[in-house]
């Protein structure tokens, strides 16, 4: 079986499991919880961890796991209220008390090690770790609650995003990975069939053609387009709400593949793990998302503050 057909079995597989995961059930969101917690929060964390260890760098793998879980799912409990976590300001400052403990201890968790040759990369893998896989981690469960007018319970920390599950949050979500499978699937397939001869040459990944790269950020305004005349009627954004997005994500999406590129090839491996066919690891998988889903849910902020 050739690596395109096994992505392509992936991609008919994967889709209609992440469908169904976004919109069922839509108060809670549970499955998209579990879900992206255990093969991304957790997972995602240990191939991270396990790529620094390859480097030669001695951490424990299980750190980022733990540390970016309990990111998770502090975000997930606050977003939905529970135990009525909204209310408390403590809450957040615990929270805060949290991160800053976390990085304290990054700093400084050398400092009566005798050999300090690896101490600097040890620091800033670690801290590439809590945010390339924690600040994103952190941001899901809001993005899922995202509410198209004045939300009834609000979450006090962002705009127009309510204290439950709700459908344009499912459908901003459905959104953003048209916006970034269009964009990898396109310029994979635009690349395989035309990018032999205009071959980018990145150290990084030196079969990334322009011919890919054109043709992912094309096609991305055709998916952007269908998804905006079937669904606007429920989320009802302004038009141009939606093609702002691909102006942008499409220059974001590759290099997003690019960052986790560098990171391996500085590893010396060819994917970060094996655990999902033809793609390697989950980091493999959700590289571009991790990477552009800052940006993405900071752009809708900034929609709905200039619509205020």
């Amino acid at each position: 079986m050739t690596n395109f057909q096994k992505r392509l079995i992936l991609t008919l597989t994967a889709i209609p499991a992440v469908f169904f995961a976004l919109f069922w059930p839509l108060s809670n969101h549970i499955l998209v919880f579990i879900g992206f917690g255990i093969l991304v929060t957790i997972f995602g964390s240990y191939e991270i961890s396990n790529l620094i260890y390859q480097k030669g760098i001695n951490v424990r793998r299980y750190f980022l796991p733990i540390i970016n879980s309990v990111i998770y799912i502090f975000a997930y409990l606050y977003s939905l209220n529970a135990f009525n976590m909204q209310k408390s300001k403590f809450t957040l400052i615990l929270f805060a008390l949290y991160i800053v403990s976390v990085i304290m201890y990054i700093y400084a968790r050398d400092i009566f090690k005798k050999d300090l040759t690896r101490s600097f990369e040890k620091m800033s893998y670690s801290l590439f770790g809590v945010l390339y896989i924690g600040l994103p981690s952190f941001l899901v469960p809001f993005l899922l609650n995202i509410q198209n007018r004045t939300p009834d319970n609000p979450v006090p920390i962002f705009f127009n995003v309510e204290s439950s599950g709700t459908m344009t949050g499912s459908l901003l979500a459905v959104f953003f990975i048209v916006l970034v499978w269009s964009n990898d699937i396109f310029a994979y397939v635009f690349g395989m069939a035309f990018g032999k001869k205009s071959v980018i040459g990145l150290a990084a990944s030196p079969k990334k053609s322009w011919a890919g790269y054109i043709g992912g950020y094309l096609s991305t305004f055709f998916w952007v387009a269908l998804f905006y005349l079937i669904f606007n009627q429920f989320i009802r954004f302004d038009w141009w709400f939606y093609f702002i997005f691909p102006i942008i994500t499409g220059f974001i999406v590759p290099i997003g593949d690019l960052v986790e590129s560098v990171f391996k090839r500085s590893a010396n491996v060819e994917d970060s793990g094996n655990i999902i066919m033809g793609r390697g690891g989950i980091l493999d998988s959700v590289d571009s998302i991790l990477y552009t889903l800052p940006p993405y849910f900071i752009l809708i902020q900034l929609y709905f503050a200039i619509k205020k």
